[in-house]
């Protein structure tokens, strides 16, 4: 027993804290106004989601970039061996070294290292993991993945960050994500943190937060999936998006019958992807699941017309985020974002 215990006030104001209520339910639902103020501050909600130390390489990688100064253009990169022995081209890395334009750098199974990306991020480089720096400039940030593993936390304006891999480029729009390419030149990305865009001789796939893609040599990405998607959409995606000669219209209606409310980012990429005579059943199967916004026309998204895609895009993404983001907090409707 100790001093307060027995304290007849210190007794009274644990009862009375133990009578508060565990919890207050507002009178409406905030969200819209929570919202509002979060896009205004969007820089500060990557900034905060990207601070969380996720391993000891990235936490090391972050105390190294706040003692650097600004860039200078064509100049090399910070890079630390966090464990093993990695390689910059055929010479062994010290507790840090220098990444020039044209520099590899290796892991082997047992080595890892983090690379500064001038003062906008770090690059967590995995074992077995071949990658080179590509261009080190204000406006364009770019390594070249050869294959291997690497986690990336970005802070920065959209468009400064670049990957390329043999299945396309990684295009950063303020984010953190794990890509991985085989020795084949296939792999996959899964975003923990914002958006990325994965392009590849005009194929475009938008994945964010809480989505995977799977990329493959000389197809590009495929269609964007949630991270619970079932087995019976991958399937259906994967059979669409790669296979030779093309899924075809079996493929893209397994799809439809599998997809759910939460599986609207998958469905908005296929409409613009299937055949014209397929694009109608995309589009009503995407509509019954989450309704179009005001403004948005099934002929103007048959057209592909590019401002009412836009619109559907705008409010699927931010349902999928909110779904995400308060995923055990509050049970969302993935038809239209809003607390049930």
């Amino acid at each position: 027993m100790t001093e307060r215990d027995q304290d007849a006030e210190f007794r009274e104001l644990l009862e009375r804290a133990a009578q508060l209520p565990k919890s207050i339910e507002p009178p409406r639902d905030l969200w819209p106004e929570i919202e509002a103020r979060i896009a205004g501050k969007a820089r500060v909600r990557f900034r905060a989601w990207l601070l969380i130390p996720l391993a000891a390489a990235a936490a090391l990688a972050v105390l190294l970039l706040g003692r650097r100064g600004p860039p200078r253009p064509g100049e090399a990169w910070e890079v630390t061996r966090v464990a093993g022995l990695p390689l910059v081209g055929t010479t062994p890395l010290g507790a840090t070294g220098a990444l020039k334009v044209g520099d590899w750098l290796q892991t082997d199974d047992s080595s890892r290292a983090v690379i500064l990306v001038g003062d906008i991020g770090h690059v967590d480089v995995k074992p077995d993991t071949r990658i080179r720096l590509v261009r080190a400039q204000r406006t364009d940030h770019r390594l070249a993945l050869e294959r291997g593993e690497i986690y990336a936390t970005v802070d920065a304006p959209p468009r400064l960050f670049f990957v390329d891999t043999p299945a396309g480029t990684v295009v950063d729009l303020g984010c953190a994500y794990t890509l991985a390419v085989d020795s084949s030149g296939d792999g996959t990305i899964h975003v923990s943190a914002g958006y990325v865009e994965f392009d590849w001789s005009g194929r475009r796939s938008i994945v964010p937060l809480g989505f995977r893609a799977e990329t493959r040599r000389g197809f590009g990405p495929g269609t964007p999936y949630a991270e619970d998607a079932s087995q019976a959409l991958r399937h259906a995606l994967a059979t669409f998006d790669f296979a030779h000669g093309g899924g075809g219209a079996e493929a893209v209606r397994q799809a439809l019958a599998a997809a759910r409310p939460e599986d609207a980012v998958s469905l908005w990429h296929l409409l613009g992807r299937v055949d014209r005579v397929l694009r109608g059943e995309v589009y009503d199967r995407l509509a019954s699941l989450v309704p179009p916004p005001a403004g948005v026309t099934r002929q103007g998204a048959l057209q592909l017309d590019r401002a009412p895609l836009e619109t559907y895009w705008n409010t699927i993404r931010r349902i999928a985020w909110r779904r995400t983001i308060l995923k055990g907090i509050r049970d969302i409707d993935p038809r239209t974002g809003m607390a049930r």
